[in-house]
């Protein structure tokens, strides 16, 4: 099945997730879409404004790179909202970064790749 719309979720510039989306979307000739999600906890506009700002990172990035993309802010549980607008958009790929949380935390908070990957109904790549 060819991949047309890749969805990636980005929040940390440090992470290469947006690289690697970036080059599956270029080289499957497939759209692009970037999310970031603001969880409901830090619903504060200072939390909505970092959000706006890294999808402009998002943008400016992709533009250098000669790539569109549709950037898309959400609210809510940030596995959720991935898997929500991955349904609401027919995505073919996800694309999540993960980050090297402790056990406790794990345990705690959960995974957001870990819930994405049980629920998605598309493939799913993990960019460590």
């Amino acid at each position: 099945m060819p991949v047309k719309t890749v969805l990636v979720a980005y929040d940390d510039p440090e992470s290469q997730t947006l690289d690697r989306a970036a080059d599956y979307a270029e080289q499957l000739g497939a759209a692009l879409i970037v999310t970031n999600v603001v969880p409901p906890k830090d619903g504060t506009p200072d939390a909505e404004r970092l959000a706006q700002e890294r999808l402009e990172q998002a943008r400016s990035y992709l533009q250098s790179r000669g790539l569109e993309a549709e950037l898309v802010p959400t609210k809510g549980t940030p596995a959720d909202a991935i898997v929500s607008l991955a349904q609401e958009r027919n995505v073919d790929l996800i694309v999540v970064g993960s980050r090297h949380k402790r056990f406790f935390e794990r345990l705690v908070e959960g995974s957001v790749n870990q819930n994405v990957l049980r629920r998605a109904g598309c493939d799913v790549l993990v960019v460590y």
